[in-house]
């Protein structure tokens, strides 16, 4: 448990070696500007006497003071306060609840009473490794309270009956609840007496699965209204920008915060690593191996440098030969077992450092892959020091006891702040010295943080998102409700509002699902169990199975979780081939059809992958909020985009070249209603930049080089990306669930009259017929239409992201310029590290780095109107027609 962690039981104080020596020691060093090494201060323990807070019996056995945030947690509780502590890594958030806990039983006993709680947690190995703090913990007080946890891998019948009827607390996580919610008379006894329900590491729960979790605890918080319990909730998250908005979107309740972290640390020496250049050519580090996306993308985008995940295993096989125990964190579980063999090959290859290529060579993988007992096995070697170093998927990141940790090494930045520090919150444990190291990847983010290291230290943390406007989402879990519980006029306010629930029952009574009304109760009639159709990671309840091929060994199983549509149509097409833990499928055949969809993989080893290439337009997009930005003009709204996931290629796993382009998928349009986000660039702007740029053009002959708007088109379309890339630095968002369109007529998508043809009806079939339909709108229009971008939400209903965005804009297009301007690539249309995109579904043609500055320098106010006067005086914009172009 993170408890106070203020001694070192006698142990060195200091890492066994600091960032100068790291620098000093590594082989082959490199150009001095590759890498910056910060030093960041430790912070002494502000406390509260244990007997000003605590009742005799629990403060008598405590060792040590409470840290002040503890005390400060326990006073608002205290008060019938809901809270959310909101402190670092290792500052004791579990004993705040473990202490309410034992506090709530003691007075409930002294009633004759009895008093429960409900603590939830993101992972199942996070579950085990608390039982048994928790235990150890109560043992420890000298008190009776049952700690048991109760998910899957908890035996059925009478284990779990025995949990049920007489735990005093019982761990367990959302999906869980999810499913036990249907079974609520089975835990009539827990639940009635339930005074407290914990909601730990709530900054994860954010996007697709935040949304699903607070209407988990809205369908929860009605069933124990039903037996007489309102208990309060205690969340604890790591420091993020709004914990209060945060929690309280979650549990629909006002909450407490308390984020003034009163726990000491040891001063920390922070190095930020960028690889060193390479040539591809060379072969000597090119591993061809992902940097720091997802594990089923190839390295194609690094061109210039080694990638970190090569880069970064040598320096967790360094790390170690110098005794220093080490952490690393990789993005996949791939990654994780690859960087163990990189590690010992790093250390065989460089015989001429490594005298004793042995020594402090105890290093293993660790992800959830492994089995429970093989987890377990790790984590005890790791505390007693029989290990020296383990790569890890960011399983341990989240407060798994593995002891105290001498330095860390990231395998490329892990995408928001609140993550980095948890994940080097894992070294230097109390007041110890730490060393954590970044390897940067050639991605927008990690080589942003890189040639920026002052803003890790900046005070302001991403904010998490989490959203319940969708519709899509709240539908499933109000027929999930409905199951549990009659919904009545007592739901109307609490669970969602009148006019919402109304036009949800409705909805489901027309399709027999749901029957009776509100005022007289509606209650569940379809097919059993609707909370088995809930995933907690997409939005619809259109999943597809993965099965294997016939004739294929069982062993050969992939044991994957079904896939949401959109992830099927753009990853898990027909000839597709994919990596899943380190093994490589190929899709052999995927049903859309059949009313259970299923994709059928078969075990492969090409020596290529494939990469879908993606063309998106957005129709009919109507503004709810608009607000003006100097003279340019930002809306929220929602609108339809279309996503033609149509053609692949297959490449080279090697040289990350194409071996053949595309292919067709045969996919049918993905049709989303979602939320986004739109910027008007003035009209004034867009002449003298279409003037200053007239001369930029494409090598190839085709309608996209013949404009004279290509060169602002390209700075538009830049700004759309670097917007999106950068989105993450300020707000915890996922930049694959966003997307983008930047177009030359944005009036061409926008919602027209009804009775205009393609305002209603099926999606374009194929991109021409969608780029068909914006030509004839934009040919329609009465009026000059207005540049700029969208970005959107590309889940169906909306995840609240472009929402962020639009509230953010300033500071997100401030990060963006920054990014741009101050890229050294020295190429026009830029690079992977500034505003090329993997994923544009126009092959990153055409991008313009500079045209792209002066849009978003004019619209932070950085370049007044007076300087782009001699561009928009001789401007010859007004007799070059204006294509409706757009780029996705």
């Amino acid at each position: 448990m993170d408890t106070d962690d203020t001694a070192t039981d006698g142990s060195r104080e200091d890492v066994p070696i600091t960032g100068d020596e790291l620098l000093e020691t590594f082989p082959r060093y490199r150009d001095e500007e590759d890498v910056s090494v910060l030093e960041i201060p430790g912070r002494e323990a502000s406390t509260v006497p244990n007997d000003e807070v605590l009742r005799p019996e629990l403060a008598g056995p405590l060792e040590h003071d409470l840290y002040a945030h503890q005390a400060e947690a326990l006073a608002a509780l205290e008060r019938d306060e809901n809270v959310c502590v909101a402190t670092s890594t290792s500052s004791g958030k579990t004993r705040i609840y473990a202490l309410e806990i034992a506090r709530n039983v003691l007075e409930a006993r002294a009633r004759g009473e009895r008093s429960t709680a409900y603590v939830l947690y993101p992972t199942k190995a996070l579950s085990r490794d608390q039982e048994r703090e928790l235990n150890d913990f109560f043992d420890g007080l000298g008190l009776d309270i049952s700690v048991r946890v109760y998910d899957g891998d908890t035996d059925p019948g009478e284990t779990r009956r025995q949990i049920r009827e007489e735990a005093d607390v019982i761990i367990s996580n959302f999906a869980g609840v999810n499913t036990y919610l249907h079974d609520h008379d089975r835990w009539a006894r827990f639940l009635s007496t339930c005074d407290l329900v914990v909601v730990d590491e709530s900054h994860t729960y954010t996007g697709v699965h935040g949304m699903h979790v607070a209407w988990v605890i809205r369908r929860l918080k009605r069933v124990l209204e039903y037996y007489g319990a309102d208990p309060q909730f205690a969340l604890t998250s790591a420091t993020i920008g709004n914990p209060g908005e945060h929690s309280s979107a979650l549990i629909a309740e006002s909450v407490t915060v308390v984020d003034e972290d009163g726990s000491p640390t040891g001063p920390r020496e922070l190095v930020l690593w960028n690889p060193p250049a390479r040539a591809r050519a060379d072969g000597t580090d090119d591993d061809s191996t992902t940097t720091g996306g997802s594990e089923d993308e190839a390295d194609d985008a690094v061109v210039d440098r080694v990638p970190a995940s090569v880069e970064a295993p040598k320096l967790l096989s360094h790390l170690c030969y110098h005794d220093a125990q080490t952490l690393l964190f990789t993005p996949s579980r791939k990654l994780a077992e690859l960087s163990i063999r990189r590690a010992s090959t790093h250390r065989r290859d460089r015989s001429r450092y490594y005298a004793n290529p042995d020594r402090e060579s105890e290093i293993e993988p660790y992800h959830a892959g492994h089995s429970r007992a093989n987890r377990h096995g790790t984590e005890h070697r790791l505390k007693t020091g029989a290990l020296d170093g383990v790569a890890s998927t960011n399983a341990l990141e989240l407060g798994i006891n593995v002891g105290e940790m001498d330095a860390t090494v990231q395998l490329g930045y892990p995408g928001q702040r609140q993550s980095f520090w948890q994940q080097i919150g894992r070294a230097g444990r109390g007041t110890k010295r730490a060393l954590s190291v970044l390897v940067a990847g050639h991605r927008t983010l990690d080589q942003y943080v890189a040639t920026n290291p002052d803003y890790l230290l900046e005070t302001d943390v991403e904010d998490a998102v989490v959203d319940v406007d969708n519709d899509a989402v709240f539908a499933r879990h109000l027929l999930c409700a409905a199951d549990e519980l009659a919904l009545d006029e007592r739901d109307v306010g609490a669970f969602a509002d009148r006019d919402r629930l109304e036009r949800a029952v409705e909805m489901w009574r027309r399709a027999g699902r749901l029957a009776g009304h509100l005022e007289t109760g509606v209650s569940h009639v379809g097919p059993p169990r609707p909370q088995g159709s809930i995933s907690l990671y997409a939005t619809s309840g259109e999943e597809y199975a993965v099965e294997l091929a016939d004739g294929v060994d069982e062993r050969h199983d992939p044991e994957m979780e079904p896939l949401a549509e959109e992830r099927v149509l753009r990853d898990f097409h027909e000839g597709a081939v994919r990596l899943h833990e380190g093994r490589q499928y190929e899709v052999c055949a995927v049903d859309h059809d059949s009313p259970r969809p299923t994709v059928t993989l078969r075990p492969t080893d090409a020596d290529c992958y494939t990469r879908t290439r993606t063309d998106v337009t957005v129709l009919d997009a109507v503004p709810e909020a608009s607000r003006e930005i100097g003279d340019f003009t930002l809306h929220f709204g929602r609108g339809r985009v279309l996503v033609y996931h149509g053609t692949y290629d297959r490449v080279d796993v090697d040289s990350g070249k194409p071996e053949e382009q595309g292919i067709p998928t045969e996919n049918p349009p993905l049709s989303i209603d979602t939320q986004l986000c739109w910027l008007e660039v003035p009209a004034a702007l867009e002449r003298a930049l279409v003037e200053r740029y007239r001369e930029f053009s494409l090598e190839d002959k085709d309608e996209i080089a013949a404009t004279a708007h290509l060169g602002y088109a390209g700075g538009l379309h830049a700004a759309e990306h670097a917007t999106i890339g950068v989105a993450p630095l300020e707000l915890m968002v996922d930049k694959r669930d966003l997307g983008g369109l930047a177009t030359l007529s944005i009036d061409s998508h926008l919602e027209r009259e009804r009775g205009e043809d393609g305002t209603a009806g099926e999606a374009p079939r194929n991109v021409a017929a969608a780029e068909a339909t914006v030509r004839k709108i934009a040919d329609g229009l009465e009026h000059e239409p207005k540049s700029g971008w969208f970005i959107y939400d590309g889940i169906d209903g909306g995840l609240g992201f472009s929402r962020a965005i639009y509230e953010n804009f300033e500071a997100v297009a401030e990060r963006a310029r920054e990014l741009i301007a101050n890229c050294d690539c020295g190429r026009v249309d830029g690079c992977p590290a500034c505003v090329m995109d993997d994923q544009c579904g126009n092959d990153n043609r055409p991008l313009h780095r500079e045209a792209a500055v002066d849009v978003l320098d004019r619209l932070l106010g950085n370049e007044s109107g007076e300087a782009l006067e001699v561009d928009a005086a001789e401007s010859e914009s007004g007799r070059d027609r204006r294509p409706p172009l757009f780029y996705s």
